[in-house]
């Protein structure tokens, strides 16, 4: 009798401590729900297959991601790709929602909910926005990296908004106190910029580091410092296409990024798209260990609860990229455990 109310206690709170919040935080047509998909995609297929994991989302998810995928796989299937800065996105806010487990019927799973929304948010629903942020575990900061090389950077402030963000999280910094989080910084469509002997330069992170500096400095303040972990972890989003060159619309005045094909029957290919995922998954499962007592963790070893599921979920996360473009800013002890 006690050791099923025990276990009945336990099982409550491990639904609250393995539930993951993350915001996908940017502009409208940045890519945010580009990056969802690609991690989507690429996380069953990258992942070894000695670990028994899966990422599995819900029938609704999975109708709206699966739709987004055939998108970009008939986008990519034309020799060029073009889209204008500010280019419409996600038209409401919407939640995506996943679990990790070794299959559908485990009993032992993190929970992943995604939450996207319109970048137009940032100027018109800020309240929303802040309310988000402090109710998230986890950050997704994606960064258009050819708004901000291509030109000397003249097109970073309107589609990538460092000043933006920083204005929210100042707002909010002492909710930051409260809770650990991991900030991930995400530059996307980089294929031209990972090309041979640039992958081996820092060209990317520099950048991020020189653009978002108030941001990060705010992050690395001495109130929150401690709770927030801050990485940066590139993404090539297509893989097949990469930067080209930017045109004006004559009729508008917009300016048109344009993407070209790597070669004949290049396709549909990210590279690098599980890494974000990485990070959640080791944050998350440090942040889990360190919520439970003493008691807890005797309890949960007598019971044998969570061992072969925490031990795959480690083997999957501990390989995280760290290099030139995949670098832990702050925060490393966080990403323990």
């Amino acid at each position: 009798m006690l050791k099923k109310l025990v276990s009945t206690v336990l099982d409550n709170r491990n639904e609250q401590d393995r539930t993951i919040r993350v915001l996908m935080f940017g502009n409208s047509g940045i890519g945010k729900t580009s990056t969802l998909t690609a991690m989507y995609d690429q996380f069953n297929r990258v992942i070894d297959k000695n670990i028994p994991l899966q990422l599995i989302p819900d029938n609704e998810t999975s109708n709206r991601l699966n739709k987004k995928l055939s998108l970009l796989k008939q986008q990519i299937a034309s020799d060029q790709i073009r889209t204008k800065s500010l280019m419409t996105g996600t038209k409401h806010s919407e939640e995506f929602d996943f679990f990790i487990a070794k299959d559908e019927d485990s009993p032992e799973k993190i929970n992943i909910i995604f939450r996207d929304f319109p970048g137009g948010y940032l100027e018109t629903e800020r309240k929303n926005v802040k309310d988000w942020v402090k109710e998230s575990d986890v950050l997704i900061i994606p960064i258009d990296t050819p708004a901000l090389i291509e030109e000397n950077g003249i097109y970073n402030e309107e589609i990538n908004s460092p000043a933006k963000l920083y204005d929210i999280f100042s707002a909010i910094r002492g909710s930051l106190e409260i809770n650990n989080r991991l900030v991930i910084f995400v530059p996307l469509k980089n294929e031209k910029y990972l090309e041979g002997k640039l992958y081996y330069t820092n060209h990317i992170r520099d950048l991020i580091e020189k653009e978002f500096a108030n941001l990060l400095q705010l992050f690395a303040s001495f109130s929150i410092r401690e709770k927030i972990a801050v990485v940066i972890t590139s993404i090539q989003t297509l893989g097949g296409v990469k930067f080209s060159v930017i045109e004006k619309d004559q009729a508008t005045g917009k300016s048109i990024f344009i993407f070209k094909k790597k070669g004949f029957g290049s396709g549909y290919s990210p590279r690098d798209a599980e890494q974000p995922l990485k990070y959640i998954l080791t944050f998350s499962i440090a942040e889990v260990l360190k919520k439970r007592s003493k008691i807890y963790r005797k309890v949960g070893n007598f019971l044998n609860l969570d061992s072969d599921f925490e031990k795959a979920i480690k083997d999957f996360s501990k390989d995280y990229k760290q290099d030139h473009n995949f670098v832990i800013l702050q925060g490393e002890e966080l990403l323990k455990f």
